[in-house]
């Protein structure tokens, strides 16, 4: 699970961080609001887990930022703020579900697995022959298990994650690569292999900006 976090509490976010890295999630953190939007792929993360009040821009304008640009990524608020008009805003503007400080890292980690089960179905019909299993990240072909790699199920494991959506080469590549450097010939070669290996090509490329599976 890759997790993306908005903290400007270096105690809170180290803990959170340490915790999640243990069952080798993996945890981007971001201390500013603005930083975050100018330089991550929110697309490329399962979860976003964000403080309200945060400097370069808050949590609250972070998402509403995000969700101009139908970026889907489920958000959980961090908050020690008890207004229920920050609430309100948050739920507004897209946000999933919220933690108040001070919190249990266990029961934050319940809320993330409860809201990833929830935003997408256990199975998804991508096809009449074709059916991905999203707990498992397993393709089926006529009720056959369709041999796959790692990096390969995990593509068209966010591309489901983002349906009907472009996903961006540059989500793609972070969310596959993590921090290596690759050519984007390494990408359409991986997208090309797995092509191959389909009786139908449900991977649909933009030029220029990405891929996407409609349904």
């Amino acid at each position: 699970m890759k997790i993306l976090l908005l903290e400007d509490d270096r105690i809170i976010a180290e803990q959170i961080r340490d915790y999640f890295e243990l069952f080798d999630h993996k945890i981007t953190w971001y201390d500013n609001g603005l930083e975050l939007v100018e330089n991550a792929n929110p697309a490329a993360y399962d979860v976003m887990l964000l403080d309200i009040n945060t400097p370069g821009l808050s949590g609250l304008e972070v998402l509403r930022e995000l969700r101009s640009y139908s970026i889907a990524t489920p958000a959980i608020f961090i908050t020690a703020m008890s207004d229920l008009a920050y609430l309100k805003e948050a739920y507004a503007i897209g946000c999933n579900d919220y933690v108040r400080k001070p919190f249990d890292i266990e029961e934050l980690e319940i809320r993330i697995e409860h809201l990833i089960r929830q935003d997408h179905s256990h199975l998804i019909n991508i096809t009449p022959q074709y059916v991905f299993d999203m707990k498992e990240e397993k393709l089926y072909y006529k009720g056959n298990e369709v041999h796959l790699n790692p990096r390969e199920r995990a593509l068209i494991y966010l591309l489901l994650r983002h349906k009907n959506q472009i996903v961006s080469k540059e989500a793609i590549q972070t969310y596959l690569w993590e921090d290596q450097t690759i050519s984007e010939n390494t990408l359409r070669t991986t997208i090309k292999k797995l092509r191959d290996k389909l009786d139908e090509n449900f991977i649909v490329s933009h030029r220029g900006a990405g891929y996407k599976i409609a349904l």
